[in-house]
């Protein structure tokens, strides 16, 4: 059986990604650039590049609050090797979970297909984006969270696009149904780092198939730290307190 890629040749002495000695990629790119190039089979531009690494640093970590990072310091604390608490992690990632990237980044794309058939301008198609969301009663991904009031991620990254001249009107949409939500939803959605990265991924020309790889990507690196604090740091077999399980099945018999 033959298995074809265009990603990376391998021979004696010789490793080529996507066509460049990987000597010639050691200590001359980042690592944001090696996955742009990973993903898109060309190498950016410095502007890309930088944009790239930013969106990897974006979604690092977020401490114990992610169901991911309780996965993996949980399965950690049993005594695995650390791939294994940093798989169980990255298992957690899902719909409601790292998923809202992919999610966010289908809705500006549909949206800006939307607004540029419609002659609609970015403001107008978030109304009429947040009316239909709010008729069939579904959730904006990518929109609104549980803690933050301004996601500090979703500022820097929006800034620098605009510095580095990779903004348009993915970002124009993002920010401005964040803007219109109070008024159509009755409450303030807060542009969230998901709805930032899929804006950026989306004008970076990144199909939205390939959002959630960059949160997988980027977490992992937070998971291992994890990983590797609560086996080096804690008490071995982390556990649930009885006093707070509550059984609710049938009485005994």
């Amino acid at each position: 059986m033959e298995w074809k890629t265009a990603i990376t040749k391998v021979e004696p002495n010789h490793i080529h990604i996507r066509g460049y000695a990987i000597q010639d990629l050691i200590g001359k790119h980042s690592f944001g650039e090696v996955v742009y190039l990973l993903f898109k089979g060309e190498m950016p531009t410095p502007a890309q590049g930088k944009l790239i690494e930013a969106v990897l640093v974006a979604t690092v970590d977020h401490s114990v609050f992610a169901p991911s990072a309780c996965a993996a310091r949980f399965v950690a604390s049993g005594g695995v090797p650390i791939q294994s608490a940093v798989a169980a992690g990255l298992s957690a990632l899902g719909d409601h979970h790292g998923g809202a990237i992919e999610q966010c980044q289908k809705l500006l794309e549909e949206g800006v297909r939307r607004m540029q058939a419609e002659g609609k301008s970015a403001e107008e198609m978030a109304e009429t984006l947040l009316r239909e969301h709010k008729q069939t009663k579904k959730r904006i991904p990518g929109f609104g969270h549980p803690y933050h009031t301004a996601d500090p991620r979703t500022l820097a990254l929006f800034n620098l696009a605009r510095e580095l001249k990779q903004d348009g009107p993915h970002i124009q949409l993002a920010e401005a149904i964040g803007a219109k939500s109070e008024a159509a939803m009755g409450r303030k959605l807060v542009v969230n780092t998901d709805a930032a990265q899929a804006a950026v991924l989306a004008e970076l020309g990144f199909p939205w198939q390939l959002a959630r790889g960059f949160f997988v990507i980027s977490r992992a690196a937070g998971l291992s730290a994890h990983a590797y604090e609560e086996i080096t740091r804690e008490r071995p077999f982390r556990a649930v307190d009885l006093k707070e399980v509550v059984y609710d099945g049938p009485a005994d018999r």
